[in-house]
């Protein structure tokens, strides 16, 4: 691996941008006071720990992944690591996943027991189904996609090898809550699906929080047990694990989000069109979203520029925040040495080129339009 730009790293922060990469604040006072009235609900009435609240949060997000049931847990990377474990994942295992996500897919898979083995993407940064079959092994298990930056897998071409050779399908949709191409929406093709909802997320928690689906009821009953110390009843232990259980706040916090979901979603495509169409043919950047294709709900809005470090802080310099996500191939974290190295020549040079712009729900039109003229001033001026 070539040495990482230091400047991915030693960029210092903005203390008050013109442009902010997030803006997680609650601004909205119509619904802060009904987040605060659910708060208040809680510590008044109970229960303050796996109550009603989030029966209520597993039963809507099953209807809304079109799953038969969902298990809410402590943070995405819980929801990976036990959706792993319930399907039986563990040491002697090979499961293929994507070269390119957040070390969160890796530990998960890691901590399991079992090998990860690293396919390359496609330029969609998502893993290419084509280069599947070639990594399959007598120990291969699974397949876990990674729905990378919020865009959709080609889940009907992992689905057919999936099947031809057997393997489970575990999806890592951390980042992709309210995706859908056609009839197919994000976590219901997989044996299961784990989702991550913390405050950056486009289904925000308020705080850590991740949820599991599956339509299996044995996987179901055995992730309960999973997330509460292995045990059944509460009290006997059939197997070892952790807590890794939701809170009933962070449920009555979240429930309301199901009305909202959708509108988030379609209000990120609507600004990604708009970066689109005025940044194509000037860096490298997702096609114009066409009204209704919701494949992707871009999480992040990422571009590609050979002079990626320039055109940061050039953007820094204009206010504009921006970030590199995620820069270390999962193959190349100094945890995982991995010898020898897996050819991944199209992550390799995405790696090297990603940008990430602002996105968030109270980015304005204005703000679009500066941060795109400041992309394309600097890309004429070269």
């Amino acid at each position: 691996m070539e040495k990482m730009s230091d400047d991915i790293w030693d960029q210092p922060a903005l203390k008050e941008p013109r442009v902010a990469f997030r803006d997680l604040r609650i601004t909205d006072t119509a619904l802060r006071s009904s987040l605060l009235d659910s708060v208040g609900d809680v510590l008044e009435n109970g229960p303050i720990l796996m109550g009603p609240r989030v029966e209520q949060f597993e039963q809507r997000m099953a209807a809304y992944c079109g799953r038969g049931s969902a298990v809410g847990v402590a943070s995405g990377t819980c929801a990976l690591y036990l959706a792993l474990r319930a399907l039986g994942i563990g040491p002697g295992d090979e499961l293929l996943t994507s070269s390119m996500s957040w070390v969160a897919t890796l530990n998960a898979i890691v901590m399991t027991g079992a090998q990860p083995v690293f396919v390359d993407v496609g330029e969609d940064q998502n893993i290419n189904p084509a280069l599947l079959v070639s990594a399959i092994t007598q120990r291969t298990r699974a397949i876990v996609p990674v729905h990378f930056t919020g865009r959709l897998c080609d889940m009907t071409a992992i689905a057919e090898v999936a099947r031809e050779h057997d393997l489970l399908i575990i999806e890592d949709a951390a980042q992709a809550m309210g995706t859908q191409r056609n009839t197919y929406r994000v976590g219901s093709v997989g044996d299961a699906a784990a989702f991550s909802l913390n405050p950056m997320k486009v289904f925000p928690g308020f705080g850590e929080a991740g949820a599991v689906v599956t339509d299996d009821a044995a996987i179901d009953k055995r992730l309960r047990a999973l997330r509460y110390l292995g045990t059944e009843r509460k009290e006997v232990c059939i197997e070892i694990s952790l807590n890794h259980k939701m809170d009933e706040i962070q449920a009555a916090l979240m429930l309301p989000g199901f009305d909202r979901i959708d509108d988030l979603v379609e209000s990120r495509i609507s600004m990604a069109r708009r970066y689109s169409e005025r940044l194509r043919g000037i860096v490298g950047c997702p096609s114009v979203p066409s009204v209704g294709d919701q494949s992707s709900n871009f999480f992040d809005y990422v571009i590609f520029s050979e002079d990626r470090d320039g055109l940061r802080y050039f953007l820094h310099a204009q206010g504009i925040e921006t970030k590199v996500k995620h820069p270390i191939l999962l193959c190349d974290h100094p945890a995982y040495p991995c010898e020898p190295r897996p050819q991944i020549p199209v992550a390799d040079r995405l790696a090297s080129q990603m940008i990430s712009l602002p996105l968030h729900d109270k980015l304005r039109k204005s703000d679009i339009d500066y941060v795109c003229d400041e992309i394309r001033r600097y890309c004429n001026g070269k």
